[in-house]
């Protein structure tokens, strides 16, 4: 099946629209693992309420606010983000003014040496941001079916939405066992329905793996200097690709390169 379609999610959480079609090259993503994700996210919500109750109610629980409204949870990662050894990160939604933040940050901590696998929400993702994510290391950012976000660190803990608190939202640090059981069974479940983002442009048959990878990145104004170095390569490795990219596009800038990936790619034009 390919398409789209709705479906009830378990424990009576509201219907997700299901996009089917990045998985056309396999075959159908199976309802079983569907279900089997939204089973394990409804586990892992009331595991999660049950945390949130108990820090309402200033019972003793395994678990604490890091950050308080955007800002404030923003700074309280970064000041944490360089200890982590391992992150498996799970995001349901995002945008390309985001990812152009989060990615070179990212990147500083992979080469510091942290550990981290990256699961987007392909449906909750515009075609930029997955064109955006394309251009990135298939072996650290996936997408998936992924409709809850989460963050399990050196899987120790869990980094769950938390309360309202003063009508700002919070994130909490939970090493709850419970809690953290149920978080890697949804991970697990989400793992299984994941594929490489750079499956985004696998329709680009006549580049390699590599020349696809710098064509994104072009998109989001990297410079060369800066593609040689997300791509562990030289300048000149990069300048090369990109004239034999743009001639194999038929374009002769790179904003003409852009306008030819999405027209292959049956992308909107950019507005």
């Amino acid at each position: 099946m390919v398409g789209t379609a709705t479906a009830q999610g378990a424990g009576g959480w509201p219907a997700f629209s299901l996009d089917f079609s990045a998985y056309t090259g396999t075959g159908t993503l199976s309802w079983q693992r569907t279900q089997r994700v939204f089973e394990a996210m409804a586990h892992l919500q009331e595991e999660r309420a049950r945390i949130v109750g108990a820090l309402e109610r200033r019972q003793r629980v395994a678990a604490r606010i890091v950050g308080r409204g955007p800002k404030g949870i923003n700074q309280a990662l970064v000041r944490t983000a360089s200890t982590w050894r391992t992150l498996e990160s799970i995001r349901h939604s995002g945008t390309v003014g985001q990812l152009r933040t989060s990615l070179p940050n990212n990147a500083i901590l992979l080469d510091a040496g942290l550990r981290m696998t990256s699961v987007w929400n392909h449906s909750g993702l515009d075609p930029d941001a997955r064109l955006v994510l394309a251009g990135e290391d298939p072996s650290v950012y996936l997408f998936g079916f992924a409709p809850l976000q989460m963050k399990i660190i050196d899987g120790t803990s869990v980094l769950l939405d938390g309360p309202t608190v003063c009508g700002s939202p919070t994130v909490i640090d939970v090493r709850d066992a419970g809690c953290l059981t149920a978080a890697r069974a949804y991970w697990d479940a989400v793992l299984a329905t994941t594929y490489p983002c750079d499956a985004e442009t696998a329709a680009l048959t006549e580049l390699t793996p590599r020349q696809r990878r710098i064509v994104t990145l072009m998109l989001t104004s990297s410079t060369d200097e800066e593609i040689a170095h997300r791509l562990d390569v030289s300048v000149r490795t990069v300048r090369a690709d990109i004239a034999t990219v743009l001639e194999l596009l038929d374009a002769p800038t790179r904003f003409a390169a852009g306008v030819r990936l999405r027209e292959r790619l049956g992308m909107p034009a950019a507005q």
